[in-house]
């Protein structure tokens, strides 16, 4: 009977690919990483050599037993059977990086909660799906910008740091994969009065792609007083879409927005 492979993650298996993942995350001397979802631990070996501390987190207690055989004797080694999605990143302070292939099924979730967690983290370099690399990297004007782009640039800086193919995997995915570097902001690059509604306004600029701005900001009616007339005088266009604002610009309309209190 053939085994199922745990929740269908496809394991890194190119050593080359492991090595440059590791150098390109720039760990620092004695640095505590975090990396989730080791799998098999082809990653986990050379960030064992890099780092000062490892801390792998894996759900699946099948791999949880090849990696305790694998590293349990190491010192610096430490693993955890948790699911990233409700774990508690608090527990790693004052601060630790974060280096790992994310889980494709999952991988924008757990980074959401990593920001989430973000005064903890000094950087993250993640391998994800290219897809959504490259929403997180998009730039203004672009098919991939949306409500994820806005979420992650506004709370961390973002490059695209290397490509990887089908072939570093094994088995090999469908996809293709980027590997990506997080480093969270001291503070955000715009201001808002509110980031609640900042991101209320994100959202429900994006909540039909194609319609104009004027038009999605009616779900916001409810919630906000909306007045096209300021938004116009402050230079932005009502008919244009979400994927054409800046993080500037959506700023400037959150803070035009005002509760209502009927």
């Amino acid at each position: 009977m053939k085994r199922r492979r745990p929740l269908g993650q496809h394991f890194l298996s190119d050593l080359h690919t492991a090595r440059e993942i590791v150098r390109l995350a720039r760990i620092r001397p004695g640095a505590h990483v975090v990396e989730i979802g080791p799998g098999k631990g082809v990653l986990t070996h050379d960030l064992i050599r890099a780092a000062g501390r490892v801390t792998a987190l894996e759900i699946d207690p099948v791999l949880c037993g090849l990696l305790q055989k694998k590293f349990g004797e190491f010192e610096q080694f430490r693993l955890i059977q948790a699911d990233a999605l409700k774990f508690d990143f608090s527990a790693f302070a004052p601060r630790f990086q974060v280096v790992s292939n994310l889980p494709y099924y999952a991988a924008t979730p757990i980074l959401k909660r990593l920001i989430h967690y973000r005064e903890y983290i000094e950087r993250m370099t993640l391998m994800m799906q290219r897809e959504v690399a490259d929403r997180i990297v998009a730039e203004p004007g672009t098919r991939a910008y949306g409500s994820l782009t806005v979420l992650v640039q506004f709370y961390c800086e973002v490059a695209r740091l290397m490509e990887v193919g089908r072939e570093a995997f094994h088995p090999p995915p469908k996809v293709h994969s980027t590997v990506i570097q997080v480093v969270p902001r001291p503070a955000p690059p715009v201001e808002v009065k509110d980031p609640r509604r900042f991101f209320h306004l994100v959202q429900a600029a994006f909540f039909h792609k194609r319609k104009t701005l004027k038009n999605n900001l009616k779900g916001l009616k409810r919630q906000f007083e909306v007045d096209l007339s300021k938004i116009k005088q402050a230079g932005i266009d009502p008919e244009r879409r979400a994927e054409d604002l800046s993080l500037s610009e959506f700023a400037l309309v959150a803070n035009l927005l005002e509760p209502r209190h009927d």
